[in-house]
């Protein structure tokens, strides 16, 4: 499997927008649990959302996006394929019990 970033902007925050974000999250959750989705952050003003997918191809992690329920909503989608992507292992605290 391949790593693509996507760079998502999305405009203005509006009622519609808000009303997609529990159907989008459910939706990023279950991504994560089956491991296609490994990164997910959204910026602080809410317009831009990047995310790292794990995918056989490009066509196959853009299908995991046009799945977005926030798809219709944004106004740019960019794709970069990923030579590597490193993330900190999370570990879980050492128990001295």
């Amino acid at each position: 499997m391949s790593g693509f970033m996507f760079q998502l902007e999305l405009p203005e925050m509006t009622a519609d927008i808000a009303s997609l974000i529990p159907r989008h999250r459910a939706y990023v959750n279950r991504m994560f649990s089956s491991g296609r989705i490994v990164s997910y952050i959204v910026s602080e003003a809410r317009n831009m959302i990047w995310c790292v997918i794990q995918a056989n191809d490009e066509q196959e992690a853009m299908n995991i996006v046009l799945a977005f329920p926030l798809y219709p909503m944004f106004t740019d989608v960019v794709c970069h394929p990923l030579l590597f992507h490193n993330t900190m292992a999370s570990v879980p605290g050492i128990s001295l019990n």
